[in-house]
């Protein structure tokens, strides 16, 4: 009996494990590393390129390629297209006629994400920025990029090696941005995702995923998940190893991953809030749209409400929509209106530079003493944000030294559906303006009042937020006065 039963749970977790990996597929389809047109004989090599599969196979140019697996030349070149897309990459057999004979080869196709990795080498070697840099091994690229398709299983797996890979050159606002995330953390999509950032760290000498930050309104934090909690697995598969782990569109070296599911499925997510204590499980889904604005809306509250000094609070999850000025200027004007001080939430994601600039203007303006919370994660606009107002006499940047990456971001479409972030040639152009000349790529926004935030196990506590209430209630009573 007992040995059906570890048959029966074995097979019900390869079940499961086939049934997740529709959010990390296997490599698909087929690269042969070729150009070629049509005959009336059959598909031509016009080309061969280096380092592909036809090369090493030893197929030649104006070979004419007949066969290949169970395909036979009886149609159109676009046949032959649409019938490598859906291939697998595995040993095959290939048919040409060389010199007027057949010739019969042994082929082992690369995945077609190789086409990815050779476009993303291709806009990163013609980039004026890291062409500039020193030590810079372009030459190499394309190649690591490729065994990095090559050396991997599955897509998202590939997709995070690469983003190792061009991580190295140090430049911010560089990485692949994965064909779900874009879909739906950053695209125009529906959104269902859980509003959670959960980072790898390094704890006792192991790597162990946190729960980094979550959306006000998300469902991770009304389903009780906490900031500091470590994430074991999600629907029994640990989460190092589960399908739905995709990287969150950070530069690879903060590893920041967000979990991937489908409209209001249920998913099973098993966490730890004390070390070595017992694991928790508890069951969430995701149904309506997720937004930064929506984010921000459900943040804004007063902390100690009934107390001689109220602090007004609001969390600019990020701060790219035109929306939030507006927004910002509504709050404090209603629903913060009795605050005696205001402690502005600028931690994690970044924004762009004409929403912050009026942003700026409107804290500038305020009379009450303000708290700008940042962190190590706050990055891009609000670091530009966090040190342009730290001039002024009413304002305190608390926390920790923001991220230092700063350089504004484009981004590019690529094959297979994801997108490829780099950051701009002329960004000093935009920042410097907006920061009297200060760089702050590399080094960041350094706070007034610095506040450690160790993230494991923090249980939802936090020392940032804690320290600014009660700076801001001393400055609020008089007693205190930034000089």
């Amino acid at each position: 009996m007992r040995i059906i039963l570890i048959a029966l749970a074995a097979s019900l977790a390869s079940a499961s494990g086939q049934e997740e990996a529709r959010f990390n597929p296997p490599h698909s389809g087929c690269y042969l590393g070729v150009r070629i047109s049509e005959t009336g004989e059959g598909i031509r090599i016009d080309q061969v390129l280096d380092d592909g599969a036809a090369s090493r196979a030893g197929l030649q140019e104006d070979d004419i390629i007949v066969r290949f697996g169970q395909w036979r030349f009886d149609d159109s070149r676009q046949q032959f297209i649409a019938f490598l897309k859906q291939c697998a990459p595995e040993k095959n057999s290939i048919r040409v006629l060389r010199d007027g004979s057949e010739l019969d080869l042994v082929i082992t196709p690369d995945p077609t994400l190789v086409i990815t990795a050779r476009e993303i080498a291709s806009h990163i070697t013609g980039h004026r920025l890291f062409r500039r840099l020193k030590g810079a091994d372009l030459g190499q690229l394309e190649k690591k990029l490729v065994d990095c398709v090559r050396n991997t299983k599955s897509r998202e797996r590939a997709y995070e090696a690469m983003n190792t890979v061009i991580d190295s050159f140090n430049l911010s606002h560089t990485a692949i941005i994965t064909p779900w995330v874009k879909a739906n953390l950053f695209g125009s999509g529906e959104h269902f995702h859980l509003g959670i950032n959960i980072q790898k760290v390094n704890f006792n000498e192991t790597g162990r995923y946190f729960v980094r930050s979550m959306m006000f309104g998300s469902p991770a934090r009304l389903a009780g998940l906490k900031a500091g909690d470590e994430i074991l697995s999600v629907n029994n598969i640990a989460f190092e190893d589960s399908p739905r782990r995709t990287l969150a569109g950070y530069e690879a070296h903060r590893h920041i991953h967000t979990i991937q599911l489908d409209r209001n499925e249920k998913i099973r997510i098993t966490y730890r809030r004390k070390p070595n204590a017992k694991a928790r499980t508890l069951t969430v889904s995701a149904g309506e749209p997720l937004d930064a604005v929506s984010s921000v809306k459900r943040s804004i509250r007063l902390i100690d409400p009934g107390g001689e000094f109220p602090i007004g609070y609001l969390h600019l999850w990020n701060v790219m929509s035109a929306e939030l000025p507006g927004l910002l200027q509504d709050a404090l004007r209603n629903e913060l209106k009795q605050a005696k001080a205001l402690a502005i939430d600028l931690r994690g994601r970044g924004g762009q530079v004409n929403v912050i600039s009026k942003i700026a203007r409107t804290l500038a303006k305020e009379k009450r003493p303000i708290a700008l919370l940042i962190d190590r994660e706050a990055r891009s606009a609000k670091e530009m944000l966090a040190y342009r107002l730290q001039k002024y006499h009413h304002i305190t940047l608390l926390g920790e030294t923001t991220a230092g990456a700063v350089l504004p971001a484009r981004f590019i479409d690529i094959s297979g559906g994801a997108q490829l972030m780099l950051p701009v040639n002329l960004g000093d152009a935009v920042i410097r303006p907006f920061t009297s000349g200060k760089r702050l790529e590399g080094e960041g926004a350094v706070p007034d009042i610095r506040v450690a935030f160790p993230l494991p196990y923090r249980a939802g506590r936090d020392p940032i937020l804690d320290k600014a209430s009660a700076f801001l209630k001393e400055q609020a009573s008089g007693r205190l006065l930034k000089i």
